[in-house]
């Protein structure tokens, strides 16, 4: 067997492990429900990612290899979450975050911070 074939039995087998380890999850949770108490905490799941991957940014920023608090961006993020609670509007959350984010960065960077 040569080397190329070697390869591409390799990444063969590999396309085919990965698409059974992830899909094999949901066709079997398709068919057999889970108890009460799942289904309740699948719910959250997205939120619970979301904010996972949200709140590192808006609390820090990496200056210099180094993480240092973000002023500017808490401002950004408590703007936005209270627009998201009050308006329950994805765009006018989005956009008073960038807006109120830009100004503070500006403001920061008139005033030397």
């Amino acid at each position: 067997m040569s080397g190329a074939l070697a390869f591409w039995i390799v990444i063969g087998g590999l396309a085919v492990g990965t698409f059974l380890i992830r899909s094999l999850p949901l066709w079997f949770y398709g068919r057999a429900r889970g108890p009460e108490w799942l289904e309740r905490l699948l719910r959250h799941v997205p939120a619970a990612a979301l904010t996972a991957l949200i709140v590192p940014g808006v609390l820090y920023t990496k200056v210099d290899g180094a993480y240092s608090p973000a002023p500017e961006r808490v401002l950004a993020g408590l703007a936005a979450l209270l627009v998201a609670v009050r308006t329950r509007n994805v765009i006018a959350t989005l956009a008073t975050g960038m807006v109120v984010l830009w100004v503070a960065q500006a403001a920061a960077g008139l005033l030397g911070g």
